[in-house]
């Protein structure tokens, strides 16, 4: 499976775990993101890997909506889309002219993600919370692959999360830090749809 994807929804489930949470610092989102409808915002990634060092700095915007529609646009430094919709999971690269195409119960990790997602899982039943120099760090209870610790800064006033920080299994970091956040915006489902362009390779994985 393309990295990118358990990436990309691992810190998408973030935006909607906030369903119900004791913890006094984080009851202004549940109070945001616990009700929201549909969250859209831009996007600054920057993903580092441990080993290398290298930095790979994404900027674009998403779209979410409950209860498990995705939109996830990279715009620059090359243009990708992620798709999660009620049928499959689509990640186009326009740049190499290729559609990945999953079937929508991805890999037991991603379904975990997609948990999250779904808005099933509540922050006091799967993390542990600290908190740390105005950042709060979650820990998981079970521990994945390409979750291990998550930290999270945000706008208390508003109940806004400004930026999230994912760390993997193997120390890799995706640091994402979000703008221009709205709540319920109204989103037509079509925005989820999906239709190859001609002329680019499809692989599809649902078949396999």
């Amino acid at each position: 499976m393309n990295r990118n994807i358990t990436t990309y929804i691992v810190a998408i489930c973030f935006l909607f775990i906030f369903s119900s949470s004791a913890h006094a610092g984080l009851e202004s989102l549940t109070k945001t993101y616990g009700k929201a409808q549909t969250i859209t915002a831009d996007f600054v990634q920057t993903l580092i890997h441990k080993d290398s060092g290298s930095k790979n700095v994404r900027t674009g915007h998403f779209t979410i909506k409950r209860p498990q529609l995705v939109r996830w646009v990279t715009s620059k430094p090359s243009k990708e889309l992620l798709i999660v919709n009620k049928n499959a999971v689509w990640n186009y690269l326009e740049d190499e002219e290729v559609v990945y195409k999953y079937p929508r119960d991805l890999a037991d990790e991603s379904q975990n993600a997609l948990r999250f997602l779904l808005g099933d899982s509540k922050v006091d039943n799967d993390f542990y919370v600290e908190e740390e120099n105005g950042s709060y760090i979650l820990l998981p209870k079970e521990p994945t692959a390409n979750l291990t610790e998550a930290e999270l800064w945000l706008d208390e006033s508003t109940g806004v999360i400004t930026r999230l920080r994912i760390i993997d299994f193997y120390g890799n970091i995706n640091d994402i830090t979000f703008k221009n956040v709205q709540f319920d915006k109204a989103v037509n489902d079509s925005v989820f749809d999906f239709t190859p362009p001609k002329g680019v390779d499809v692989e599809d994985n649902t078949k396999k």
